[in-house]
């Protein structure tokens, strides 16, 4: 591998092992839940905890110069939602928070501190407490069940993302949090295919129109789809960005002759001890 991909490569572990510096507004700082967040903060590793700041949400993440604001949203012990109420109260105090968000023009996302069984518990309880009873009561609650959804359904639409998070919620944001700042990767969860099915689909793509699954397996019972150097002395370690490890991994998958992999070793030229000289 050639000098510059080293330091390629070097910078971009350099980059990934940065940690998220994470913020706490001073309102958030004093809630009980904000233990639990620097709680989760500690047992990730991924991530540092700044000062706290008179911020414009509750949390701020920030990396390599992207930033992404978090609103939290809870429930209280008699069962009514801080999140369920700021939609259906006529002052709008959530809409302004996400006004602001728009504003700023930095990702935001509005984590809700339970699930679905929660916020409907929290809307039976905002109409409950509001005086309504019985059918009256059950056209509120289809009523705010609505707002919310609407409400929800808008956020996508802005690109604000709504998370309902009862389980370990803190812990499943930072995950998150993380993926969205530092890009996520699916690699691990590739599907391992059937033996064969790489070489048969290749071909197929390969050849193109006529040459169909069915056809390409045909084909490889009888023939190797591999690579053949365009000329002499040619080395998968020759081509930029392959090294030891991949080129091996493409001889044993290609069923290559093992000296295609890597351009064999030179030779050491013999070394004279001082004084000495070579025969005539």
């Amino acid at each position: 591998m050639s000098l510059q991909l080293l330091m390629e490569d070097g910078e971009t572990k350099m980059t990934k092992t940065s940690p998220i510096l994470v913020s706490i507004d001073a309102d958030e700082a004093h809630r009980p839940r904000a233990g639990r967040l620097a709680k989760a903060i500690a047992s990730d590793g991924h991530f540092l905890i700044g000062k706290v700041e008179n911020l414009s949400h509750d949390i701020r993440f920030r990396w390599m110069g992207r930033t992404l604001n978090v609103e939290l949203k809870d429930f209280s012990i008699d069962g009514q939602s801080d999140y369920v109420n700021s939609i259906i109260n006529s002052e709008g105090r959530l809409y302004h928070q996400v006004l602001t968000a728009r504003e700023i023009e930095d990702p935001f996302v509005i984590v809700v501190l339970g699930g679905d069984t929660e916020v409907a518990s929290a809307i039976e309880q905002s109409v409950f407490s509001r005086g309504f009873v019985g059918q009256e009561a059950e056209v509120k609650i289809i009523e705010y069940t609505h707002m919310v959804e609407i409400f929800e359904a808008n956020c996508e639409g802005s690109n604000i993302r709504v998370w309902r998070m009862k389980d370990n919620p803190f812990g499943r944001m930072l995950q998150r949090v993380r993926k969205i700042l530092q890009g996520g990767d699916f690699s691990t969860f590739r599907p391992r295919p059937a033996k064969g099915e790489r070489k048969s689909a290749a071909l197929s793509l390969l050849i193109g129109k006529g040459m169909g699954p069915a056809r390409s397996e045909a084909v490889l019972e009888k023939f190797n789809l591999t690579l053949q150097p365009k000329w002499p002395g040619t080395y998968l370690c020759d081509c930029q960005g392959i090294g030891p490890k991949l080129a091996s991994h493409i001889q044993k998958t290609l069923e290559l002759p093992d000296e295609m992999a890597a351009r064999p070793a030179e030779p050491k030229a013999d070394r004279l001890r001082p004084g000495e000289g070579r025969e005539s």
